[in-house]
């Protein structure tokens, strides 16, 4: 025993000191072990007691730096255009001025210095953070379940944590994932040919894309935004894994480094439990595993445990550059990152794909029907507060005057046809509609322009070609107009849609010709039969929720689709 703590001080002490040489080289590289961050937040699982707000010096404390660098670079690529000009009109960038600028620029970086080099100093004096590093470095020597039951006991910058699984190419359907990448990529080759008449536009499409489009469609990449939710997002990683939460570095097929947080209720034992079915979350453009979607399925059973069962496994995961996930966010590296995700949870979680349930919000809906496109067997999808195409979104929030700039941009970097990938999908589908929503409407409290409402008549259209027609549309959208409950009621009233004996001539007409789509079922019904029965779809395929966009669903509403 005496022999293996000798070991263990001397393994300490020769971490601690190749840390500290490697500090005092300014390496920036993965050996800081989140040298920026503070450590927060252990939980000792083996007592069940959580270790809330590690006693911090206040060179621990404070977040000056880190807030400051965060607000630099957030503003760094929208302010470089106006900066140069100044320093230009200064003078600044002469012979003279570059002088002058260079003793400014070595003031900043001495002060930042040396405040980094106190930091250091107090964690190298801060007992937990001498035993955290000794065990991080065990863990990347030996990834067994043991370590990294222990390293997730701590809060810290998610770069070091060591990778828990990587992309498997030869257990991907490479011809599926060939056909939809295919069909998805926006070809530049084209446009070589021009290249030297076109490039100044093309550049200043790159340019905004990356500057100002990026931040705007994804704001949760910013590191401003994260900087303010650090502090919500700790207390929901703590609050996660002192409910047996597992947290999964995943490396996805571009590098990327995806977080993921898994909740396990295939053990609990519990009456009633859908444990066995897999809810993977995908979140909104502001949204984060720590504090969206998880707890909704999760907790559904806890609220109502006997008129509502549910209480799934969950499978939460951050957009690429959001909090610990790595890269940036934009179609490709979110289709890979969904792709790593399921691929982790068939082959290590252990589900079969079809007990996996996709619940998307808003933004989320474009990996989500990724996912339903290259997975078909996929249980279930269910979409909240999701879109059919971000293009008419980004129309209707920019100057119409640069409308055909915005819409080049949008489709050559972001092209988020949500609608159409949805297509391939052929299991079950819910989408959930907010009846306040504010973010994806193309006129401020006017419902009829809810874009959910497009996905969802584009989505019946093409599995129901005939049933919506001229005729079908024009009631389709009537309905989907309505402002609130009262009204919908009286609209459907007026139909008098009888549901049991729609529902009998569908599954009569499925257990005739089967269920592939498109269906052709209504080619044979009056326009009055056709109507009543495109109604009754829209009332097992569409649940309204009184809320505005951002607001989280309730446990006690979340419900898998219909089962056609």
């Amino acid at each position: 025993m005496r022999r293996q703590n000798m070991r263990q001080r001397l393994l300490a002490r020769s971490l601690l000191k190749t840390k500290w040489r490697r500090f005092i080289g300014v390496r920036w590289d993965h050996s800081y072990i989140g040298f920026l961050r503070k450590i927060v937040d252990k939980v000792d699982r083996t007592r069940g007691i959580p270790w809330s707000n590690v006693a911090q010096e206040f060179y621990e404390r404070s977040r000056v730096l880190s807030l400051a660098w965060s607000v630099c670079y957030s503003t760094s690529l929208l302010t470089a255009p106006a900066i140069g000009f100044y320093l230009v009109r200064k003078g600044l960038l002469s012979h003279a001025g570059l002088a002058s600028l260079s003793r400014f620029i070595g003031t900043g970086l001495m002060v930042v210095f040396g405040a980094l080099c106190i930091r250091g100093y107090g964690r190298f004096k801060n007992q937990d953070y001498r035993v955290f590093l000794a065990l991080l470095e065990e863990t990347r020597m030996n990834n067994n379940e043991e370590n990294k039951k222990r390293l997730g006991l701590y809060d810290f910058s998610f770069e070091a944590w060591p990778v828990d699984y990587k992309w498997n190419e030869s257990k991907a359907d490479q011809d599926v994932h060939r056909e939809a990448k295919n069909t998805t990529s926006q070809s530049r080759s084209s446009r070589f040919l021009s290249f030297l008449g076109s490039w100044p536009c093309d550049f200043l499409r790159y340019f905004v894309a990356h500057s100002v489009g990026r931040p705007l469609i994804y704001p949760g990449s910013t590191g401003l935004l994260q900087s303010g939710y650090a502090e919500p997002l700790m207390n929901g990683r703590q609050f996660l894994i002192e409910r047996s939460g597992k947290r999964a570095k995943l490396e996805a097929a571009d590098g990327n480094e995806i977080d993921t947080m898994f909740m396990d209720k295939r053990s609990s034992g519990e009456h009633g439990v859908h444990g066995d079915t897999l809810v993977i979350t995908c979140e909104g453009n502001a949204g984060f595993y720590e504090v969206g979607l998880m707890m909704t399925p999760y907790k559904a059973k806890q609220l109502l445990p006997v008129v509502f069962v549910a209480g799934y496994s969950v499978l939460g995961w951050n957009h690429p550059g959001f909090s610990g996930s790595s890269g940036v966010p934009g179609p490709e590296s979110e289709r890979n990152a969904i792709d790593v995700v399921i691929q982790y949870a068939v082959e290590v979680l252990g589900f079969s794909v079809s007990n996996i349930v996709i619940y998307a919000w808003s933004i989320g809906g474009y990996p989500a029907v990724w996912a339903g496109r290259t997975h078909p067997k996929i249980g279930a999808l269910v979409l909240d507060a999701t879109f059919d195409d971000i293009v008419p979104l980004a129309q209707c929030k920019m100057p119409e005057s640069i409308s055909g700039f915005t819409t080049r941009v949008v489709k050559e970097y972001f092209h988020l046809d949500i609608a159409r990938m949805l297509y391939s999908y052929p299991g079950p589908v819910l989408f959930i509609r907010r009846m306040r929503d504010e973010i994806i409407t193309t006129e401020e409290g006017d419902i009829s322009s809810n874009r959910g409402n497009d996905l969802l008549v584009k989505f019946l259209k093409f599995r129901y070609p005939k049933l919506v027609d001229d005729n079908g549309e024009d009631a389709l959208y009537e309905y989907l107009a309505a402002p609130d409950q009262a009204t919908k009621k009286a609209i459907w009233d007026s139909l008098s849609v009888e549901a049991n004996l729609c529902e009998s001539m569908y599954k009569n007409y499925v257990k005739e010709n089967g269920k592939e789509y498109p269906m052709m079922i209504g080619q044979d019904l009056s326009v009055e039969q056709r109507i009543h029965l495109l109604m009754f779809l829209v009332l097992q395929y569409l649940m309204d929720f009184d809320a505005t966009h951002c607001m989280n669903l309730p446990a006690s509403e979340f419900r898998q689709p219909w089962n056609e």
